[in-house]
């Protein structure tokens, strides 16, 4: 697109790829991807995520034990659920 315009790109304008991430974030944001969705029946609110089968993904994913990407996975459920419930704020 900037080339199309005659723009010269900015690299602290464009956004983040996967490949940018540290491999514990990438671990963390393909756990977040793969794991289900906890959501309360009749409100359709946001629960989480089902950690039931966290242990098979990872060993799906051939992830040994990484502490620090599952530390990052919590944030990223943490930093969805501000998000997931300021939307439905937003909706009443």
């Amino acid at each position: 697109m900037c080339e199309q315009m005659g723009w010269e790109p900015n690299p602290d304008e464009m956004p983040m790829t996967f490949n940018d991430l540290s491999y514990e974030a990438a671990i963390a944001v393909t756990l977040f991807q793969a794991l289900p969705d906890k959501i309360e029946g009749m409100n359709g609110i946001w629960l989480g995520k089902d950690f039931a089968g966290l242990g098979d993904i990872m060993e799906l994913y051939g992830i040994e034990g990484n502490r620090d990407a599952f530390e990052l996975l919590q944030f990223i459920i943490a930093e969805s659920s501000k998000h997931y419930e300021a939307q439905r704020k937003a909706r009443k």
